[in-house]
């Protein structure tokens, strides 16, 4: 087992500790700002939709601070966005965004999140709260339903202290719709009906939803979509093999008010999807085509509570669990592999906040535990090689501060200690431990201009299949020797430590007396030593992992957004450039510059949304070799947005064509090609 019994009871013990001490959570001065904001907006001339960098962000500290005032790289896709682009995966939600981008292909169900250049388990991607930790190989391992999110957060750059081991690059969190979403003023009770459409796979998906509010204190959501389609055409118009989709995902959601400033919320989501790929669905080998059956079930309950008397008392915590199952078949002879992970996880902080003569000083303590058991099959016996059997516990405490003087100068100091053990049948046990700190200075220069500075280092435990993956990896016909995966169980964990010298700005009433600017720019030096790097030497026929000495990433960052209420743009920048330390040469992942200019009109009293958005991407030679160089490419994509309540009660209509100059054009490190052109239309129907 990865720990004695005693041990297990000590870290839960801590655990319980800060969820304990968060018994006596507040959020009275924070509600009062959220509350001064609202009246703010409420009271100003400009439209509601104006500003996505004005959302509330819990990501950089667990308190509710707007995105532009947060001293760090942080961006959100909000319901406006994925009601306006009608994305299809991961990718169509993050490729727009500065430093970021997805590796795995274009497939939905391989798509993995890259930030900073940092992919796979170097970046944290949480949904409503629970840790989706499946890694598995070229089989990705984060199945979404865009057609049931709220929002996607990223944070860019080491968030270890908020968000725990693994979050070198940055996190990406997922929110899922709730009721409260969903209601119109003061109704009790709702539902939506979607249907939409996509030329370039033929894909057609179905929604239905139904929501409402049983009691003046409780809401309740239950909601289900079906998407199907074919194999798409790229932009040459040559079919891409194997990449229909075919998933129905079930969510349901609800929450009981227990007080006016306590809540108690629950969530249970089934993903399940059925199709042919690839064995390796990132790459585009057809010699091994199996039939794939994906379940993927997690459930969430958490509890918030803040007293509006006492100061020390702003509480949430989290006890979550998710088990994905990937059940394959190879159509050719039969072979039969299963593969699960099962992570479950428990974590809560309290926020205690002090009055020092006119200066507000929050301390968050909170600490989090989770454990993931990984079981591998192939017919029916033990898959030593590509995913053994094995465990994985990590324990974590952190203690962040939050002052504040002058109302100008914020000071940031937090640190984190984390501890992970982990077994293998078979296998050496391993076990280490980090402390990772973090600081940050902001100072309000003037009311449009905020600089700030930050450090921070975070922690990544080597993961279970770089651990002890044994066994055959691949086989090759002729002469040249089959090639054998040698496990590595002495690997250290990867540590990171990042410089980041940002700006925020924030202006109203610049050109008009409507309009709204909001701009975030920041330079960034991350260094990570003992980084891991899986290498394959076929003259060898071996493959594993092994920890670099040191790598470098650096880069520029910016994102504009300008809002007048009825013309609204923005602009993100990225530039980014990654090295191994000791050798000069290139790290793989690391996209090419990107900039992404998106813009539109709002017409006929705000009813109808025209625009687009331009995606352009430099071409990438600075690769470790010569098959990872990719070109460059233009995509530009179309949008129509039109709420036409006016004509038919709760009907909205959305539009769009991505892909317009249907460029024929590869992510950085995909394989295959994206889809062509491709005209998208859905409808939706609320009652």
């Amino acid at each position: 087992m990865v720990r004695t019994t005693s041990a297990r009871l000590l870290m839960a013990t801590v655990s319980t500790l800060a969820i304990s001490a968060a018994a006596n959570a507040q959020q009275s001065s924070s509600s009062a700002d959220i509350n001064q904001q609202a009246a703010e907006t409420q009271n100003a001339p400009i439209a509601e939709t104006a500003v996505v960098l004005d959302t509330v962000t819990v990501t950089a500290n667990k308190l509710d601070t707007s995105v532009i005032d947060a001293p760090a790289s942080i961006s959100v896709v909000d319901d406006d966005e994925l009601d306006r682009f009608q994305p299809d995966g991961l990718g169509d939600m993050l490729n727009s965004l500065p430093g970021v981008e997805t590796s795995g292909g274009p497939r939905s169900s391989v798509q993995i999140p890259t930030i900073r250049g940092l992919t796979d388990d170097r970046v944290v991607v949480r949904i409503d709260g629970a840790r989706a930790n499946l890694r598995s190989g070229h089989k990705g391992g984060i199945f979404i339903d865009p057609e049931m999110l709220k929002s996607a957060e990223i944070y860019r750059g080491p968030a270890s202290t908020m968000q725990g081991t693994g979050a070198l690059g940055g996190a990406v969190v997922l929110q899922t719709l709730g009721a409260k979403d969903l209601l119109d003023g003061d109704d009790r009770i709702g539902a939506r009906v979607k249907v939409g459409y996509a030329s370039v796979d033929h894909k057609l998906t179905l929604n239905s939803t139904a929501y409402g509010r049983p009691t003046e204190n409780s809401d309740i959501l239950v909601g289900v979509t079906r998407k199907s389609g074919g194999s798409y055409e790229n932009g040459s118009g040559e079919k891409e093999p194997y990449t229909d989709d075919n998933y129905i995902n079930g969510l349901f959601k609800g929450g009981i008010d227990f007080s006016d400033t306590g809540r108690l919320y629950m969530t249970v989501q089934r993903y399940t999807d059925d199709h042919y790929l690839p064995a390796a669905p990132d790459g585009d080998s057809l010699s091994n085509i199996v039939d794939r059956e994906t379940e993927q079930l997690t459930g969430v309950f958490g509890a918030e509570y803040f007293s509006p008397t006492n100061d020390l008392i702003d509480f949430n915590g989290t006890v979550y669990g998710m088990r994905t199952d990937l059940d394959e078949k190879r159509l050719s002879d039969g072979r039969h592999d299963e593969r699960t992970l099962e992570t479950i996880g428990i974590e809560g902080s309290n926020t205690a906040r002090f009055d020092l003569g006119g200066n507000e000083l929050a301390v968050t303590l909170g600490g989090e535990v989770f454990e993931d058991t990984q079981e591998g099959r192939r017919d029916g016996e033990p898959t030593t090689g590509l995913f053994p059997d094995a465990e994985m516990l990590i324990s974590g405490v952190y203690l962040d501060n939050r002052l504040t003087l002058m109302e100008d100068l914020e000071l940031t100091a937090g640190v984190r200690y984390d501890s992970f053990d982990q077994s293998a049948t078979g296998q050496s046990d391993r076990s280490d431990d980090a402390i990772s700190p973090r600081f940050s200075v902001a100072y309000r220069v003037t009311s449009w201009l905020q600089p700030y500075v930050s450090y921070a280092e975070a922690f990544n435990a080597p993961s279970l299949s770089q651990l002890y993956n044994d066994g055959l990896h691949f086989a090759i016909p002729g002469p040249t020797p089959d090639n054998y995966f040698v496990p590595n169980p002495d690997l250290d964990p990867e540590r990171a430590k990042t410089w980041e010298f940002g700006a925020n700005f924030k202006v109203d009433h610049l050109l008009t007396h409507q309009d709204v600017l909001r701009a975030k720019v920041a330079v960034f030096r991350n260094e990570v030593t003992d980084y891991i790097e899986q290498s394959t030497d076929v003259a060898a026929g071996t493959t594993t992992s092994s920890n670099l000495p040191e790598a470098e990433i650096k880069g520029f960052e910016a994102e504009v957004n300008y809002d007048t209420g009825l013309l609204f743009s923005s602009v993100a920048v990225s530039m980014l450039r990654g090295e191994n330390s000791e050798t000069g040469e290139y790290l793989s992942n690391i996209q090419g510059d990107k900039v992404s200019l998106s813009g539109g009109y709002r017409f006929m009293d705000k009813a109808l949304e025209l625009g687009g958005r331009a995606t352009m991407v430099a071409g990438q030679d600075r690769v470790p070799d010569d098959t990872a160089k990719r070109g460059g490419y233009t995509r530009l994509d179309l949008f129509a947005r039109w709420d036409a309540s006016d004509y038919v009660d709760g009907l909205q209509v959305n539009a769009g064509i991505d892909n317009l100059l249907d460029q024929t054009y590869r992510t950085s490190d995909a394989i295959i090609y994206e889809p062509g052109r491709n005209f998208k239309i859905s409808a939706s129907m609320k009652f």
